[in-house]
Parts: structure tokens; C-alpha cells; sequence
């Protein structure tokens, strides 16, 4: 398959040129945003033509962001909620902030205190404002590493925030606790308990039992299900396409997309992608469900 016919979905594009979904549904309802047609649809996924998407993100220039003088001048160490941060900013929703942890994690900066709710100092918010290109992505400072978190430890013990991010797969405490404020996590149940720590004057902490947290893991496709052998031989979609004689990753995935592999329309399983809010999953399937079906396949179709 050449570049010219190569197909990509809306977790393509948001991966290869740093945009959010939210963008890019704006931009394919607006007729004059100049955002390429749909060139294929596979009832509510989308597809457009690669080259044309290309061609757009190369059309637009980088717009010039400049903040009112006030907003200069005001005391940079003043900490401002997301509703806050968000009118700054000239967003007229909150969501503009979300999408941006959810689909391009690191781009946005990371709260500087997130307790009761994520916060920013007016100075993080200006620096970011100032300083972001118009288009690709801008990594914030990294923090803190997440801890490794076994699976199989005791299934009755209080896990905090840290520990129930590392286990979710997300890449940051601020990033989990976004998404949690946002209820964006329905598969995680309230805390079962709230822990007021020793010596310490800010509020009781939320802990959750491993068990509760391996569940929604496993709910949210993190974690495979309980029943599924860990001993099953799973390959990723550029295995598959090689198994099956498709040039790439690309070609493979915008075949299945196109309907012309039934026999692998549901995977097995699901690998995570360590470091977003969203559900960047990567699909997974046996490797003897693969062979066995390049075997019965001629390879003048591949």
C-alpha cells in the first residue's frame, strides 16, 4: 500500500501530529476549516487519506499566542483552578484542558499542587502559554516515577494515589487525579478508605484495596482478564502484519478497519501504553490464531 492510499483513524493522527480528538471532530464539521473529507467510515470509526491530513497539518501556520498585560503582572505565584487556568487561557470550557492530558500526555504542564483538585501557579500557566509552539508537542518537566506495584501482593492493602495510578497505567499522579476529578474513570468505585496520614495537616487521603484496584484494571483492559493464560504467545499488530505478508503495521490495521480480515475483528487481549489518561490500548492476538489463519490464506491477497 502506498502513502498515497494509506488510511488513518482518529488515534492516528492525534499520535503523528500532536492534535486532540476534540480538534479534530471540530475541524471535520467545519466545512471551512480546509480539514480533509472522510475517506472512509466503519460505522462510528472514521478514516481519512493520510497524505491529505499531512498536507493540511503542513498548510497551517503556528498562530502567535500574546496574554493581556494584567494577566503579566499579576502575582505569578497565585495558584489558579482548572476553571481558572482554563479562562486565562481564553478556553470557554475546562475540556480543552482535559482533552489535553487525555490525548497528548506531557503537552499540557502538570499541576504544581493537586490535593483537593489540580491547581497552577499563574507563572507555570504563562511560561507554557508563552513558550508552546503552534504545532508538534512540548514536554513539561518530568515528575515523579510512578512505583512499581505488584499484582499479586496482599489484596486487602491500602493502595494511595501513586500506587493506584502506577497499577491503571497512567504516567503521573496529576494525570490519574485529572482524569479522576473528571470522572473519567467508571470501572474505579469511591475510595475505600480515607487515611488522615500522621503529622500531617492537609486532608485525609483516599486509599483504595489492591483487590479494587486490579479489578478496574483488569475492567479497563490494563490488567488482561483473570481467566486468560499468561502463558498465550500474543502478537502485536506489526507481527500480525508480518505473519500475514502486509508491509506494516499501517497496512494491517487499515485492513482490519476496511473489514477484510473478519477473522481477527476481535482481539484477544489488549497491551496498555504506559503514560496516558486515555485508553491508548494496543490490540493483541494469539500468534497460533494468526499462523493459522496466513496458512489458509493465498498470497496474492496479502
Amino acid at each position: 500500500m502506498s502513502q498515497a492510499e494509506r488510511l488513518v483513524d482518529t488515534t492516528q493522527i492525534v499520535a503523528e501530529f500532536g492534535t486532540s480528538k476534540p480538534r479534530i471532530s471540530e475541524w471535520s464539521n467545519d466545512p471551512t476549516s480546509g480539514f480533509p473529507e472522510v475517506a472512509h467510515a466503519e460505522g462510528r470509526k472514521r478514516f481519512w487519506r493520510h497524505d491529505e491530513v499531512a498536507q493540511f497539518f503542513a498548510q497551517r501556520a503556528p498562530k502567535k499566542r500574546t496574554l493581556p498585560a494584567a494577566v503579566l503582572e499579576a502575582d505569578q505565584d497565585e495558584l489558579l483552578t482548572k476553571r481558572e487556568v482554563a479562562q486565562l487561557l481564553g478556553y470557554t470550557q475546562t475540556s480543552t484542558i482535559n482533552a489535553y492530558f487525555r490525548d497528548r500526555p506531557g503537552y499540557f504542564p502538570e499541576p504544581d499542587q493537586d490535593i483537593d483538585g489540580p491547581m497552577w501557579r499563574r507563572g507555570t500557566i504563562v511560561a507554557w502559554a508563552t513558550s508552546r509552539p503552534g504545532k508538534g508537542r512540548r514536554r513539561s518537566a518530568p515528575g515523579a516515577a510512578l512505583p512499581e506495584v505488584s499484582v499479586e501482593g496482599d489484596p486487602d492493602e491500602l493502595l494511595g494515589t501513586a500506587e493506584v495510578a502506577s497499577l491503571l497505567g497512567y504516567g503521573s499522579v496529576a494525570s490519574f487525579s485529572s482524569v479522576l476529578y473528571q470522572g473519567g474513570l467508571p470501572e474505579l468505585p469511591e475510595p475505600d478508605a480515607l487515611v488522615k496520614e500522621e503529622g500531617s495537616r492537609g486532608p485525609a487521603r483516599k486509599k483504595w484495596r489492591r483487590a479494587t484496584v486490579v479489578e478496574a484494571a483488569r475492567k479497563r483492559g490494563v490488567l488482561p482478564p483473570a481467566d486468560q493464560d499468561a502463558n498465550d504467545d500474543m502478537v502485536s499488530a506489526a507481527e500480525a502484519a508480518e505473519i500475514l505478508g502486509y508491509n506494516n503495521a499501517d497496512s494491517f490495521i487499515s485492513a482490519l478497519g476496511h473489514g477484510h480480515l473478519p477473522d481477527l475483528e476481535q482481539p484477544d487481549g489488549y497491551e496498555y501504553r504506559r503514560g496516558s489518561a486515555g485508553r491508548p490500548r494496543q490490540q493483541r492476538w494469539k500468534r497460533s490464531r494468526v499462523e493459522e489463519l496466513a496458512a489458509r490464506r493465498s498470497p496474492s491477497t496479502s
